[in-house]
């Protein structure tokens, strides 16, 4: 983003100055006279949504959707035409971001794209600390949640381990848990998906571990995060939903094909 004045000689005057990867050659003078956009981070809207996206470090962003409870971590990757590609844990693409900075975010409801305006700037990210009693009122509502939303009974809890951690773990915990009721309930849209949970799955545990998982054992969705990493130490509620489906898989097509 930085203009460089220089005196070129004749022969290197008449050079077309380089380009981006992907950016065709005719391009480059345009470039070259233009700001090149980085990320901007800030407060968006795009169409009736709007977001936040924040700068967790150099290539990793957080988004936020306004008026939901979870942080998606998303990674940036390079695409054509110079342009950057900002990606949810799954690798489906969250935002795009083109190489003057003009960002464009894809949604299941808009897979064409929503053009993106920045409305301000964001709010700084706080780390959550969470107290044990809340953590466990926080488990009792995730339980009563999706009885009464979606009709499934499920018990939500928490390791003792992470109960008796500490208050910033615990914040930790608790978005994970977060995630996993936001997955569940993606999950719940599949075909199949709500016998085969309700057949599969009886309770869902938060637990520490040394990579953010999602397993069975037994009857119990387990459900692993990594306390020092931060928000990129637990699994986004999409992953989850992915998993369940691989999870799932047999019970959910037992049941769709009756």
């Amino acid at each position: 983003m930085l203009g460089v004045c220089c005196a070129l000689a004749p022969s290197a005057a008449r050079a077309q100055p380089d380009a981006p990867p992907g950016v065709p050659p005719s391009m480059a003078s345009r470039l070259a006279a233009e700001k090149i956009g980085a990320v901007q981070t800030g407060l968006y809207s795009a169409g009736d949504s709007s977001f936040t996206l924040t700068i967790l470090r150099r290539d990793r962003y957080l988004l936020r959707f306004a008026g939901g409870g979870e942080r998606f971590v998303l990674s940036m990757g390079r695409g054509s035409l110079g342009a950057k590609m900002l990606k949810y844990d799954t690798g489906t693409t969250a935002l795009r971001v083109s190489v003057w900075g003009g960002l464009t975010l894809y949604t299941q409801d808009a897979p064409q794209g929503l053009p993106a305006t920045r409305q301000g700037d964001a709010p700084a990210d706080e780390v959550l600390a969470v107290s044990a009693p809340e953590m466990q009122t926080a488990l009792g509502d995730q339980s009563g949640h999706m009885a009464y939303a979606q009709n499934i009974a499920l018990k939500f809890a928490a390791d003792p381990s992470v109960l008796a951690a500490d208050p910033e773990t615990r914040g930790r915990a608790f978005e994970a848990l977060v995630s996993a009721g936001l997955g569940i309930e993606r999950y719940l849209t599949m075909p199949g998906a709500r016998q085969a949970l309700a057949k599969r799955v009886n309770a869902v545990k938060i637990a520490a571990g040394g990579k953010p998982t999602v397993t069975l054992a037994g009857q119990t969705l387990l459900v692993s995060f990594v306390p020092g990493d931060g928000p990129e130490g637990r699994a986004s509620s999409l992953t989850i939903q992915q998993e369940l489906g691989k999870l799932l898989a047999s019970s959910a097509k037992d049941v769709a094909t009756k």
